[in-house]
């Protein structure tokens, strides 16, 4: 018996996130791509700015501005700061009736306060914050199965929270100290100094030092799941290869506990979660959807570390999962598959 295939739009399809979320959803056997939208892109077809989907993909890229016409039984978006709300206005303005799941970082924030606080951006339509619900779907799967408007994760809050969110619910821990070293590609297609290879390569580099954007989503979630006040203290790091984020978070607990039952106990049924028996690698989640977490016991000393790919399940991978619950899918659908094995 075959399935009805639900149609997808995606704006913002020359951009990094845009081309991986295409990749993963060349393979889903649901989800079928009708549409594609950008703006300096606009009038291009898609083979053109990818040769890799050539004979995947025989689309042309239309003007973003006529997005407000779209009737797909879902929108994504992966568009840059303050352009994902413009959009769902244009579209709600016209009597879009579908889905919509933004990749972007416009609605993963409950006030236009914090908006401004940690994008130094004002919020254009404030008005819309409260429909979307929050995308980490291995804390909040209830809340997103049939959700019709959906905010994914940013991917160094994607990695912090996996983490950190199975210690701090369960009180064990005040203080915890994050590094995490990601790819270059989480900056971005428009080059930039922090992306030239010459800058990049060969190097690590510290930068936004305890204000890190991803931060505020982090507190947020922090203050609706935990039972306590948890400080983080986290140092992002520009690191010398294309995808992933590979993070560390040590600290010190303040009870006794097992972390191997914490773990388990939280993740027995997360499909897109591997828990390992040592601190896990960077090359095992790269062009996966996968979050692989180790973790390192001594006493009451503890590190965990979080492997992920950043434009897997830290972006267009997880929005894949989301969008699976958003439609009552089994998450995991089109995404079981692993990553470069080499």
């Amino acid at each position: 018996m075959s399935t009805k295939r639900i149609q997808v739009a995606l704006a913002g399809a020359s951009g990094y996130t845009g081309m991986e979320t295409l990749r993963y959803l060349q393979y889903h056997p649901v989800f079928e791509v009708v549409r594609v939208y950008g703006n300096q892109s606009a009038g291009n077809t898609l083979d053109s700015i990818y040769p890799a989907y050539a004979g995947v993909y025989d689309m042309t890229i239309l003007p973003l501005d006529d997005i407000a016409l779209e009737n797909a039984d879902a929108v994504i978006l992966a568009l840059p700061h303050g352009r994902s709300a413009a959009a769902v206005y244009k579209l709600l303005q016209a009597g879009y009736k579908g889905k919509i799941i933004d990749i972007g970082s416009d609605f993963r924030l409950k006030t236009s306060e914090d908006y401004l606080n940690w994008y130094n951006l004002k919020h254009p339509h404030p008005e819309l914050l409260d429909r979307f619900s929050y995308g980490l779907p291995e804390f909040n799967r209830f809340a997103l199965r049939g959700s019709d408007y959906v905010a994914n994760p940013g991917c160094f809050a994607t990695a912090i929270q996996l983490g950190l969110l199975p210690l701090a619910i369960n009180a064990l821990t005040s203080t915890v100290h994050i590094t995490g070293i990601t790819g270059s590609s989480g900056s971005g297609a428009s080059a930039s100094p922090t992306t030239h290879f010459s800058t990049r390569t060969s190097n690590l580099k510290a930068y936004k030092v305890f204000r890190h954007q991803h931060l505020g989503e982090v507190g947020q979630q922090l203050g609706i799941l935990a039972e306590k006040n948890v400080s983080v203290a986290f140092t992002p790091v520009s690191g010398p290869f294309v995808r992933g984020i590979w993070m560390t978070l040590s600290g010190e607990l303040n009870q006794t506990c097992d972390l191997s039952e914490i773990f388990e106990s939280v993740y027995y049924n997360a499909p897109m979660v591997r828990l390992r028996s040592e601190l896990p690698e960077l090359k095992t989640v790269a062009g996966s959807a996968f979050a692989d977490i180790g973790w390192q016991q001594d006493a009451d000393n503890f590190t965990i570390g979080v492997a992920i790919d950043n434009m897997g399940k830290g972006a267009a991978g997880q929005m894949i999962q989301n969008l699976n619950l958003m439609f009552d899918l089994p998450e995991e659908t089109g995404l079981l598959h692993s990553g470069n094995i080499l």
